[in-house]
């Protein structure tokens, strides 16, 4: 048996109690979830909940005011699928109670799990849609975590019509970006649009399946909503109309963005010597060492953090900032900047990473923790240590150490079988690190 306790306002109540066996622990962890995302704020402390009456349904803009729209802004408007087969005189009727809103940057638009009741069109600046895929450890998660960034929408883009369309909660938040100016749009509040359209929701039974398709799709809902009402030892009807294709893509999107911050986390704990060709070289020989799907995997990844508000072929400080937070990693500034500093040896003092340099970094890091993992199969205790005789057979099956020299491998060279080897100390002499 499960009990919830909820401490707020000096007072301490059950909230939920359900028996809670093995095959029940992923509800328990969707509740736990669910309980994080509603029930504390960004810095983990315990909220009252609203009453009916006072649900958050919609974040506040900075500044709202009723607006003139230009002909040229009318047809942006006039053009979105949603809205291009109303009759004039509804469509003008809509048109004319539209208010601007405005964001400051990083603001949070809209948060995922809240109930939704209105549409934006985007006028001016940008805005990243965040999604949580559910499959989350809420031991393990902090309470801000938003989700990794699954879509970036700029001027003329609109959102906010999934939970118009469906009924159904926010699939996703959406955030002004940080680095951009203030983000301002049109705003349609659902109950002032017509029923002549899709989104004033009045004729859902009516709706295609495209429809429900393509929302879904935009804000990657389909699998990742479904998947938490999967239980093990369980399959129930929404487990079987799970769709691998529209959550799989999000996936391996989080994945390459998890091996860039592992990457830069290994940078941060190296000690390059700035301007040494030696240090070049080694890096350049890591690349070397890649296969061709290696480098178009680290490709991606690169294009990925440099798809900010100004693509460049650069990463920039700010670029870094937003990937680390997508993945739940809250860094300081001065930390992101010693990452980027740290990356490319050639250099001390620089503010941006290039796509070779990027390259000679992430070699390093992929193969020094392909050495770690290996290693760190054989370390049954988590201690660091591995014997040398276990050391030596694990190189040898590997068919030898392609990079460094004999004398790096000489460590496990010794009498004794059983001495034991610092195995991340080894792992960084493999590499030349």
């Amino acid at each position: 048996q499960t009990v919830f306790f909820s401490g707020g306002g000096g007072e301490t109540k059950v909230l939920e109690s359900f028996p809670c066996g093995p095959s029940k622990v992923p509800i328990l962890k969707k509740k736990l979830s669910d309980y994080i995302t509603n029930r504390l704020d960004d810095n983990g402390n315990v909220v009252i909940p609203a009453t009916d009456d006072e649900v958050k349904v919609e974040s506040a803009p900075c500044a709202e005011r009723d607006t003139i729209i230009t002909k040229e802004q009318e047809e942006m408007i006039r053009n979105i699928v949603y809205f291009v087969d109303m009759p004039e005189e509804d469509f003008q009727k809509m048109l004319s109670k539209a208010t601007l809103s405005s964001f400051e940057p990083g603001s949070t638009i809209m948060k995922q799990g809240f109930d939704g009741s209105k549409f934006y069109v985007i006028r001016d600046g940008e805005v990243e849609v965040k999604a949580r895929t559910g499959a989350e450890d809420p031991k393990n998660t902090s309470p801000g975590y938003e989700g990794v960034v699954v879509n970036r929408l700029g001027q003329g883009n609109f959102f906010g019509e999934r939970s118009l369309i469906t009924g159904e909660p926010r699939a996703a938040t959406i955030k002004a970006v940080k680095s951009a100016d203030t983000t301002r749009c049109f705003t349609f509040k659902q109950d002032e649009i017509p029923a002549s359209c899709v989104l004033s929701g009045m004729n859902r039974p009516a709706i295609s399946k495209d429809v429900f398709e393509r929302v879904n799709d935009k804000y990657k809902a389909s699998g990742v909503q479904e998947a938490s009402a999967v239980t093990v030892g369980e399959i129930t009807e929404d487990a079987a109309n799970l769709d691998p294709a529209s959550v799989i893509p999000l996936l391996q999107k989080f994945k390459m963005v998890r091996t860039a911050a592992r990457c830069f986390d290994h940078i941060m704990r190296t000690s390059p010597k700035w301007g040494d060709p030696a240090e070049l070289y080694r890096r350049s020989l890591l690349v070397g060492q890649l296969t061709e799907a290696q480098r178009t995997e680290f490709k991606e990844v690169f294009e990925i953090i440099d798809g900010g508000d100004e693509v460049d072929g650069k990463i920039t400080l700010l670029d870094l900032k937003r990937v680390m937070e997508s993945v739940g990693q809250d860094r300081s500034d001065e930390e992101l900047a010693v990452m980027i500093n740290k990356a490319n040896p050639e250099v001390d003092g620089n503010v941006s990473l290039s796509f070779d340099e990027f390259m000679g970094m992430i070699a390093e890091a992929e193969f020094y923790n392909l050495f770690v993992d290996t290693f760190n199969a054989l370390d049954k205790q988590n201690s660091g240590y591995i014997r040398a005789g276990d050391l030596r057979d694990v190189l040898e099956q590997m068919g030898g150490v392609a990079i460094g020299s004999d004398e790096r491998t000489s460590i496990v060279k010794v009498a004794d079988d059983d001495m034991l080897i610092d195995y991340d100390y080894f792992s960084r002499m493999l590499i030349g690190a």
